[in-house]
């Protein structure tokens, strides 16, 4: 199995590929879902006349997987930062978790144990239902087509002709926002466009020809992706965006050009770091972290710890707030990344996903978490607008995010955390 992740931002957005091979021989029969080709459309569906309460219910069931969700996010930031001290990272850990919690539905025994206590969750506290219905809540309000941000999230399942999936499985995962497809995995070729076809529309054009093969005796291919767009809340003006020095080490300074503006942030300043929350139209923000002088590590190793003490010390602040237009990407091996959180069987002939097949002998080959952000002017969409905010009469704290610094981007609505990493050099 395969799963390759692509993520971009400020036209933001991750895909996810999940690649199932067999050992032993294929089953004779057809799927009882195939319709040659035909998909299983499952966008939307109409709510009940009570919405604000069904709302309020959904709320509830994705706040509860909050707390595990971002201890997963966090220890994820952590091992990567450890992994890769002098490289820029980013990641989007929701989808990771999300793609993950659709793995556990087809899995057994203790393939399916480590999965779910390696995301973080502890099923004496929070039982497996409730925790599979908070991420179908979850993948329904990432979708809510009422908000000012553009978040649209989902899987696409390719699954052979040649196999039959368990329909248990597929009512499962249909929650998990699913489109199903019949494909012939044997006309390769063809398939390789289908599903690249597929990964490109749903991302915008942005992610094209993803697969550059498709093995002839695949189960089944799952495409998972999220693609997000955002507004800033208080535009910058690329007017102001002038080049700046940006201190990636002692040894070396680099010339990139910084966006700039004077105004009110939620800000404050630890004694590890400075932080300013940068907020997005439609309950979203971005939490940038400077460290202080020889505070890197420490930041990485406590980050959860520091994002806490910044919601309880933050206050509203007049800054001048300067921040480097960026452009991260990374590549993580998750066949390597996930053993250290307990996720061993998955990778190894001990794998059971029995639950999606009903046959023993499939197990994940690959699995790799690609990820893009870009932070400018241009996501804004600010042309032609002009901000005015009331001035106190003192002079603004200055931040300057001239030196490697982490970032999160936070869902307020259901208490995600989006996307996470750090930029060492801006110009790379």
């Amino acid at each position: 199995m395969k799963v390759l992740l692509y993520l971009g931002f400020s036209a933001a957005l991750l895909c996810s590929m999940v690649y199932a091979d067999h050992e032993g021989k294929k089953h004779d029969h057809k799927d009882e879902h195939d319709n040659k080709g035909d998909h299983q459309h499952h966008d939307h569906h109409h709510g009940p006349p009570d919405k604000h309460h069904h709302h309020a219910d959904k709320s509830l069931s994705c706040h509860k997987l909050a707390d595990s969700n971002s201890k997963f996010a966090y220890d994820l930031y952590r091992q990567i930062a450890a992994d890769h001290p002098e490289e820029n990272v980013v990641l989007s850990p929701v989808c990771i978790s999300t793609a993950l919690a659709f793995m556990s539905l087809g899995t057994m025994g203790n393939t399916h144990d480590q999965i779910i206590e390696g995301i973080g969750f502890n099923i004496s506290e929070i039982p497996e239902k409730e925790m599979q219905e908070g991420f179908h809540h979850l993948m329904e309000m990432l979708n809510d087509d009422d908000r000012e941000l553009h978040l649209h999230s989902g899987n696409g399942l390719f699954v052979s002709q040649s196999w039959k999936i368990l329909d248990e499985f597929l009512q499962s995962a249909l929650k998990l926002k699913l489109e199903a497809f019949s494909i012939n995995f044997e006309e390769n070729e063809e398939a390789k466009k289908q599903t690249n076809s597929y990964v490109e529309k749903k991302t915008n054009g942005k992610i094209v020809d993803m697969m550059s093969s498709v093995n002839k005796d695949a189960v089944f291919v799952l495409a998972s992706f999220i693609y997000f767009r955002a507004k800033w809340e208080k535009p910058f003006e690329s007017q102001l965006t002038k080049e700046n020095d940006f201190h990636v080490n002692k040894n070396l300074t680099v010339k990139v050009p910084f966006m700039s503006r004077t105004g009110n942030y939620k800000t404050a300043i630890l004694d590890e770091a400075t932080v300013v929350s940068v907020p997005y139209k439609g309950n979203a923000s971005a939490l940038f972290i400077l460290p202080k002088e020889g505070k890197m590590k420490e930041v990485e190793s406590n980050l959860r710890d520091t994002v806490k003490k910044y919601k309880k010390s933050s206050h509203m602040e007049f800054v001048d707030l300067r921040i480097p237009k960026f452009s991260v990407s990374g590549s993580l091996d998750l066949k390597e990344l996930l053993p250290k959180f307990g996720i061993v069987d998955l990778f190894s002939n001990s794998a059971d996903l029995s639950g999606i097949t009903g046959a023993p002998n499939l197990k994940i080959s690959q699995a790799r978490h690609n990820a893009k952000i870009n932070v400018d002017e241009k996501g804004t969409e600010a042309a032609g607008a002009t901000v005015m905010e009331g001035i106190p009469m003192r002079l603004p704290l200055v931040v300057e995010l001239d030196h490697p610094f982490t970032f999160v981007v936070y869902d307020h609505n259901t208490k995600t955390t989006l996307f996470m990493g750090k930029v060492v050099n801006p110009a790379t």
